[in-house]
């Protein structure tokens, strides 16, 4: 009961203070799936304690590692960003890390670098340059 409890502050200040650190903070739990999709697209998701998962994906981005077999069953300890590359940095239950570089910035209408939706509908989406946006899942997407 005191783990739901937990689980469900997390949540409720997740949402109150939705600041990018405090969201990627709050990213924890085992890695459920990790495949590739097209084009150069890398989709993973986490499993929080209280069952509930976070997806995050990129778009215009390098990942490594870049065989998603050796994410399936990790965890996700720390997750944090280097605010002036926007690269996000998750530290694994091995000791190894998740890292996602943005792609050099091209265009104003580049899409994100990556993006992660929280259990609650947050989405956090970083890209093309050194450009955050939060808003809901329901959201209109954003014009670029």
């Amino acid at each position: 009961m005191a783990a739901t409890m937990d689980t469900a502050l997390m949540a409720t200040v997740v949402a109150l203070d939705a600041s990018p650190a405090n969201v990627l903070r709050s990213m924890r739990g085992s890695i459920v799936d990790a495949h590739l999709a097209y084009p150069d697209v890398l989709h993973v998701e986490i499993q929080d304690p209280a069952g509930k998962l976070w997806r995050l994906a990129t778009q215009d981005a390098e990942w490594s590692p870049s065989d998603t077999n050796e994410l399936v069953g990790r965890s996700i300890e720390d997750a944090g960003i280097d605010e002036s590359t926007g690269e996000l940095r998750c530290k694994l239950s091995d000791g190894s890390l998740l890292n996602v570089r943005p792609a050099t910035h091209q265009a104003d209408d580049d899409p994100p670098n990556w993006e992660l939706i929280t259990p609650a509908g947050l989405v956090l989406e970083f890209g093309p340059g050194v450009r955050w946006q939060i808003s809901g899942a329901d959201a209109p997407v954003s014009r670029r």
